[in-house]
């Protein structure tokens, strides 16, 4: 995902603008969002378990938090001046796919799923429209800035975030 990120890092890179914050968001934690509905979806279906090892980290952020660093970087969020620069916008808390996948079986009632082998995954990628690689492959991504910038996470952890969002 990096390789990604970066080309559109450097594409601001000579913006005219006296405040200049790039966010590198982790994924959003949202009902709504295709992500959380994708993983909602297979967990309901009693095929929430782990992907691959499941030993590959989950960064994530809660909605409101997302949007409280968005208006940070705006500058509009009272108490939190971002600083100029790339800013990691994810929660203080990732997790390993096992634990995330373990949390939404418990938030949503749902028992014990065997893990989902990678080439199962695959095929069943296919299917969902999907790219494999998202599940099986993760980054442990954390941001300094924001609590140095005065922002406090909401929802710091997985537990907290999928509670609120799944009741």
């Amino acid at each position: 995902m990096t390789g990604v990120a970066r080309p559109w890092e450097e594409a601001v890179a000579d913006a005219e603008t006296e405040h200049l914050t790039v966010l590198r968001t982790s994924i959003v934690l949202d009902t709504d969002s295709p992500a959380m509905a994708k993983m909602v979806g297979v967990t309901r279906t009693f095929l929430g378990g782990s992907l691959g090892d499941g030993r590959q980290w989950f960064s994530w952020i809660h909605r409101d938090d997302w949007l409280a660093v968005v208006r940070a970087g705006l500058g509009i969020e009272p108490g939190v001046e971002v600083p100029d620069g790339v800013v990691v916008a994810a929660a203080p808390n990732p997790v390993r796919n096992a634990d995330l996948m373990r949390a939404l079986r418990r938030h949503l009632h749902r028992p014990f799923a065997p893990p989902t082998p990678a080439r199962v995954l695959a095929l069943g990628a296919i299917g969902m429209r999907s790219d494999p690689a998202l599940g099986l492959t993760g980054r442990h991504a954390t941001s300094t800035v924001l609590p140095a910038a005065g922002h406090r996470f909401a929802y710091p952890d997985l537990d907290g975030a999928l509670e609120d969002l799944l009741g």
